[in-house]
């Protein structure tokens, strides 16, 4: 596959429309200054990788691995749910950032009691 791939569809592959209903609320609220002119609305958007994940962690950090990107609308005129965007990209691995995890109010009182202060990320 083409490393570039990338397929942008203006019409219903069912019935040949070009009206999409969420695309077109978008457009209201950009008529009615409630949204920036290059925003855009559709029904969803997702994005991930291709990874076997019993091989994910023999991928060294930094290696590419394909991924993909797509956005889907319904056509007003059908129902028909489709896509109107699919890209395939490649994405590097890298570490994780580990979350930062505040402590509740009872690990709070339990370090204050041992000294531990009133900051609990020092």
């Amino acid at each position: 596959m083409d490393k570039d791939f990338s397929r942008h569809f203006t019409k219903c592959p069912c019935c040949g429309s070009e009206n999409r209903f969420l695309e077109q609320l978008g457009d209201e609220l950009k008529e009615r200054g409630l949204a920036r002119e290059d925003w855009a609305f559709h029904l969803d958007v997702r994005e991930g990788v291709v990874v076997d994940q019993a091989k994910e962690a023999a991928i060294p950090i930094g290696s590419e691995v394909p991924g993909y990107g797509f956005i889907t609308d319904i056509c007003m005129d059908c129902g028909c749910i489709y896509a109107i965007q699919i890209e395939r990209r490649d994405i590097k691995k890298s570490l994780r950032p580990s979350p930062i995890v505040s402590p509740n109010r009872a690990q709070r009182r339990r370090n204050a009691r041992e000294g531990g202060g009133q900051n609990p990320f020092s």
